[in-house]
């Protein structure tokens, strides 16, 4: 009789534009309507997406009395085979996983059962849960902008765990990542890991072995904190992940890169720093990338030149002169003139 009287569009409308009672109130209605018969026509009636803006718990009007009855409704809706694949198209698995994650949420107990009637198996479930998790790790880093935001970040690269769902197969190991965040900071990731070939359905990456183990390592910690994880420590490091940055800031991109600002840092550290002691492994060892990095690569020159004295007693600059013969020349031309 209630149905027929024509209480679901006003029920609806109070999911949507009500106030935190009114929205309670009108979930808590909806669940009890939201079974046998009439189940059809509450989805019909469309409560199900502002429901399902009501379990998240980052969503303006979500409080434990309407979230649970949420909750309520998506795990009858999803258990019945008509509407379980619209439930997921309509983004509950994100909004229940989020309530099932976020540590104060009180229903986080009702999302994980609704989460259980969408998702068939318990690795999908903790799939969802992570890549909310991860999610919500990127809005709270971009946020905040804190150091400690970006290390923890970082730090979801490492040993291969249940967590991780792409492999870095290295040299000295293998290193566990996200695919969401290597996606999520570098186009040329987000291609190989979902672009829908061959090697994009692989869990296992064979990386570059023109650079070492070491400046992998350090190029996955910098793309899991988008660009933002402290700079290795070691000058060698640096430069090759300098080279190695500027091979993937060059993947067409039309969001951020991560590559780039990683790029930007270290190029600024390297200059920074700059030496007698220095310049000359510096110059060699971006030699292959310089057009990459031209500036960088003549302010390298610079101290060379003036530091010509103490620079030829090193062993570096018989290597030098040995592979790149035509700019020792030119160095050695310019000190004479």
């Amino acid at each position: 009789l209630i149905v027929e009287a024509g209480a679901l569009p006003l029920l609806v409308k109070l999911l949507r534009t009500g106030t935190e009672l009114g929205k309670a109130e009108a979930a808590r209605a909806t669940s009890r309507l939201a079974q046998g018969p009439f189940l059809l026509r509450v989805v019909n009636a469309g409560a199900l997406p502002p429901l399902i803006a009501l379990v998240c718990p980052l969503c303006a009007g979500s409080k434990a009395g309407a979230g649970n009855n949420a909750c309520l409704v998506l795990e009858r809706t999803a258990a019945d085979p008509r509407f379980c694949e619209l439930v997921r198209e309509l983004g509950a698995v994100g909004a229940l996983a989020t309530a099932a994650h976020m540590s104060g949420c009180g229903w986080a107990d009702k999302a994980r059962a609704a989460l259980h009637a969408i998702c068939p198996t318990q690795d999908e479930i903790e799939r969802a849960l992570m890549a909310t998790y991860l999610e919500n790790c990127i809005l709270h880093a971009q946020r905040d902008a804190s150091a400690s935001c970006f290390e923890s970040l970082a730090s979801l690269a490492g040993p291969v765990s249940k967590g991780h769902d792409v492999v870095f197969r290295l040299s000295d190991g293998e290193i566990g990542c996200s695919r969401l965040l290597l996606a999520r900071a570098s186009p040329y990731y987000e291609k190989y890991l979902f672009g829908g070939t061959a090697e994009s359905a692989s869990v296992v990456v064979e990386p570059d072995p023109d650079f070492s183990s070491a400046a992998h390592r350090a190029l996955i910690g910098q793309l899991h904190a988008l660009g933002n994880a402290p700079l290795p420590a070691e000058l060698d490091v640096r430069l090759e992940l300098i080279c190695l940055a500027a091979k993937l800031r060059d993947a067409p991109s039309a969001g951020p890169n991560a590559a780039a600002r990683v790029l930007e840092r270290c190029e600024r550290a390297v200059r920074d720093s700059l030496c007698a002691d220095n310049c000359l492994a510096v110059l060699l060892q971006l030699k292959p990338c310089a057009a990459e990095v031209p500036e960088l690569v003549e302010a390298a020159h610079a101290v060379v030149c003036k530091h010509v004295a103490t620079v030829l007693k090193q062993p570096d600059w018989l290597e030098f002169a040995k592979q790149y013969t035509e700019a020792a020349l030119g160095i050695m031309e310019d000190i004479a003139l």
